[in-house]
């Protein structure tokens, strides 16, 4: 009994390891009571979660989209807030070294770092506050379409640097599963049997 509880307790973890294999422990089509029970719904069927199986140290809440027939089709991990000058050196820092970090995970990304033309915030101090008032964008993303190959049902990977201020911002990663233009489907349909 007790030299057959090594394999068994292998087994175990080897099975747990392929039942929560998605980004942050959660895989497409799990139920709103499988991920959280206590999930707060913040819009419809879109819920904040208190907890993921595998947290992430740069990430302080998450939000999903479960419809009822598709279950998870989207999550969205928000990041602790960076404090940065006006130049956004320090989010800016952050975002990259994170880029580099998921390009290790699902190879190379399309990198978007600009300023809309015709805005007034072009001064290099005028940074953040150029992503303050939605000219400015600095985002990255890996798509299934792009012929990279994303696990785990993963369609488009989503990273991004969002302002809260001139002095302080943070990041965001989405990741959309490919189940989840049916997913909004189901939800619009949902909703529009309210009229």
């Amino acid at each position: 009994m007790i030299k057959s509880m090594p394999f068994f307790f292998f087994f175990f973890l080897l099975f747990c390891s392929f039942l929560f294999a998605g980004p942050f422990g959660l895989d497409m089509g799990m139920s709103i009571k499988q991920i959280d029970p206590n999930a707060e719904e913040i819009a419809p069927y879109t819920y904040k979660i208190k907890s993921v199986p595998k947290p992430h140290s740069a990430f302080e809440s998450y939000v999903v989209k479960v419809s009822p027939k598709c279950g998870l089709c989207w999550i969205k991990a928000i990041g602790k807030d960076i404090s940065t000058s006006t130049y956004g050196i320090e989010l800016k820092s952050s975002f990259y070294d994170l880029k580099e970090r998921l390009e290790k995970v699902y190879g190379e990304s399309e990198t978007t770092d600009m300023l809309f033309y015709g805005s007034i915030w072009n001064e290099p101090n005028d940074w953040m506050m150029g992503l303050i008032k939605n000219e400015r964008i600095l985002c990255s993303f890996w798509e299934k379409e792009k012929g990279l190959d994303l696990k785990e049902n993963i369609k488009v990977v989503a990273l991004a640097a969002m302002p809260i201020n001139q002095n302080k911002g943070y990041l965001t990663i989405e990741y959309s599963f490919i189940n989840k233009d049916t997913c909004d489907k189901e939800i619009s349909d949902l909703e529009d049997n309210a009229f």
